[in-house]
């Protein structure tokens, strides 16, 4: 039963890590999107989101089924238990990716402007902790999901320097309201993204170690130290 079991948690690790692919494949998407102001690169992004929700409730469905048949314990139910928050964390990420497609073809009906240099800036760093946190799922490397939460603290800090920005453009050019006001939602929105990655490797830090550090990422240890 044992084995039968592993196989079923394989193949759900499997389905995660496809799942996780295609969402930073919509990451991408969405940057260039907003990088070249591409319509139709956008409704590819929000097409695609349809795919993430499809899997993301097949993989529900079989950790489920792992709950219900083999009622797993110790790391096998540490296991299934952070593969369900992770699967539900990406799908949450591909949803914020639309929403950010949805706020470029806002954009340019009202007319699109330069796109800010610090959200330009605020981007990669996303596109890094994605796919780091690929990594980490990979080879549940605790010292690259510390990397990862502390990466967080920087996008914090450009969002609000960002929305500070905005805030004064909008003073300064009350005509382009709309159009700032679109990327002030793009910058929110990217933070929230960030914030999905660091939740996604607080459970890969539980799922190995089996410390609960939600909301305290700063309790994170290397497991060789004291």
């Amino acid at each position: 039963m044992k084995t039968h079991m592993q196989r079923e948690i394989n193949v759900l690790r499997n389905q995660l890590l496809e799942l996780g692919g295609d969402v930073n494949s919509s990451l991408n998407m969405t940057y260039k999107a907003l990088l070249d102001m591409d319509k139709a690169l956008a409704n590819k992004v929000i097409k695609a989101d349809q795919k993430i929700n499809d899997a993301e409730i097949i993989i529900e469905e079989n950790a489920l089924k792992i709950l219900a048949l083999y009622q797993p314990v110790a790391s096998d139910l540490r296991e299934v238990i952070s593969f369900l928050k992770i699967n539900n964390d990406l799908e949450r990420v591909g949803d914020l990716c639309s929403n950010i497609c949805r706020y470029i073809k806002k954009s340019l009906k009202a007319g699109a402007i330069d796109v800010p240099d610090k959200l330009q800036e605020m981007f990669p760093k996303v596109l890094n902790m994605m796919n780091l946190t690929i990594d980490c799922a990979y080879k549940d490397d605790i010292e690259t999901v510390i990397q990862v939460c502390e990466l967080d603290n920087s996008i914090d800090a450009l969002n609000k320097s960002l929305l500070s920005e905005l805030k004064e453009k909008i003073q300064e050019s009350p005509e382009m309201t709309d159009q700032l006001l679109y990327y002030f939602s793009i910058s929110r929105t990217l933070e929230r993204i960030a914030d999905y990655f660091t939740n996604i490797c607080e459970d890969i830090y539980y799922k190995v170690t089996g410390s609960i550090v939600r909301h305290s990422p700063e309790n994170m240890i290397l497991e060789d130290e004291d």
